[in-house]
């Protein structure tokens, strides 16, 4: 397996994630490698853990953990004419293979997260974007991020996070931005996003992930394998002893046939591999 979603270091008041951690947590649940996101926009956490560190850390761990890279767009004058590109350049020459976890408390198509949108995808670099009430914000169906998915068709979005996965449903409201609404699913902006472009995939770590496809249980089979090529494993773990109920979920599913075995290969690594191209 995958994990498309990691993080290490202090980030609150309890104790930090050693690197350590997180490769004996990897072990104990099969998994092979893990994508580990810094996180640098105020919004999110007590504390930073920079781009510096996570490149740190996954060098003594090249052959387990891929570190990936961030920057908040508010960093240099807080306009669209900072130069992005270069800063980015610069940390996928020492060895990120994407962006994220991109946590900003601005619309999702803010001005200077775009000069970001831009520089990924010319410089091929996946982006894992945090969608709830207050980061990367949106209105209900997600029509700013589809307006980013058109203008930017080179960037790969990985979606995540409250309001995002909220979407799987059409009947969301505005309180489940920053919640796990419970009931039946109905076919909603996800469907047909999904559908519609190929430069959107969904990260199904966290509560928020996993909340989405088990709150129906019959439609959550049935949503993984419709979009087998879409989705890809990850947990979110970032502190020691965390529960991620996903992994035995997925592992559940392929092995009581409920998913074909093809499909959680996909969902698990495969499609992980062809995004990163490892």
């Amino acid at each position: 397996m995958i994990d498309i979603h990691t993080h290490i270091g202090k980030l609150g008041l309890g104790k930090p994630l050693k690197v350590n951690q997180l490769l004996k947590f990897m072990d104990r649940n099969g998994i092979e490698k893990s994508i580990v996101l810094p996180i640098e926009n105020p919004e999110e956490t007590l504390y930073y853990v920079t781009t510096d560190e996570v490149l740190k850390a996954c060098k003594r761990h090249p052959d387990r953990l891929i570190p990936f890279c961030n920057v908040d767009p508010r960093r240099g004058n807080s306009s669209p004419s900072t130069d992005f590109y270069r800063v980015i350049k610069e940390y996928k020459e020492r060895g990120c293979k994407g962006f994220g976890e991109e946590l900003a408390g601005l619309w999702v198509d803010d001005l200077r997260l775009q000069k970001i949108y831009e520089a990924c995808g010319r410089l091929k670099m996946l982006i894992v974007l945090h969608l709830d009430g207050l980061r990367n914000k949106d209105d209900i169906g997600l029509p700013r991020l589809e307006k980013m998915l058109k203008k930017f068709p080179r960037t790969i979005f990985i979606g995540h996070g409250p309001h995002f996965w909220a979407e799987i449903s059409s009947d969301v409201k505005k309180k489940d931005f920053t919640g796990y609404p419970k009931g039946k699913v109905k076919k909603g902006a996800l469907d047909r996003l999904f559908s519609k472009y190929s430069n959107l995939y969904g990260d199904l770590s966290a509560g928020s992930g996993y909340n989405a496809i088990t709150r129906d249980s019959g439609f959550g089979y049935r949503f993984l394998e419709e979009f087998q090529d879409k989705l890809l494993f990850g947990t979110d773990y970032l502190s020691p002893g965390q529960k991620c109920p996903q992994i035995k979920f997925l592992k559940e599913a392929e092995e009581r046939r409920l998913i074909k075995k093809k499909t959680f290969e996909k969902i698990a690594f495969k499609n992980a591999k062809r995004l990163l191209r490892i």
